[in-house]
């Protein structure tokens, strides 16, 4: 596994510990299945390099919450447990488990409608962006 790997686990540990969340599964999957669960993915990053011999990686990872829309008003109640919950777990772990250097404020989220394959969800989306520790390259022949 890569450390980019360990870090999007991480995340869907603390997503699984949310307090409903009834499944996190490891990599995003074609079947929404049971509701509300996470899916934790990579949406961007980018790498600069400090000096010749170390570079720096920045990764969004982002976690999607999904919810059963059929009762909108205790939809919202859940989301908006889920919220805090979720931002105090990432916060009491800022190295996500020591796989990155630190978790890069602020994280965001959005909150709306979504589409998993034929299930309209709820669905509750945190950017978190993270930070490597410095990779040297490796220099091949």
């Amino acid at each position: 596994m890569s450390i980019i790997d360990d870090t999007v686990l991480r995340i869907q540990a603390l997503a699984i510990a949310c307090a409903g969340v009834k499944a996190a599964p490891e990599y995003p999957t074609d079947d929404a299945g049971v509701l509300p669960l996470a899916i934790a993915h990579i949406t961007s990053g980018n790498v600069t390099q400090v000096v010749a011999t170390d570079t720096k990686i920045m990764v969004d990872i982002t976690v999607d919450f999904h919810f059963d829309r059929n009762v909108l008003r205790l939809t919202y109640q859940k989301i908006d447990a889920l919220i805090p919950d979720f931002l105090q777990r990432l916060g009491g772990d800022p190295t996500l488990n020591g796989t990155v250097s630190t978790i890069k404020y602020p994280v965001t989220f959005t909150v709306g409608p979504a589409q998993w394959d034929s299930i309209i969800t709820q669905m509750v989306s945190f950017t978190i962006p993270v930070k490597f520790p410095l990779l040297t390259p490796t220099v091949t022949a």
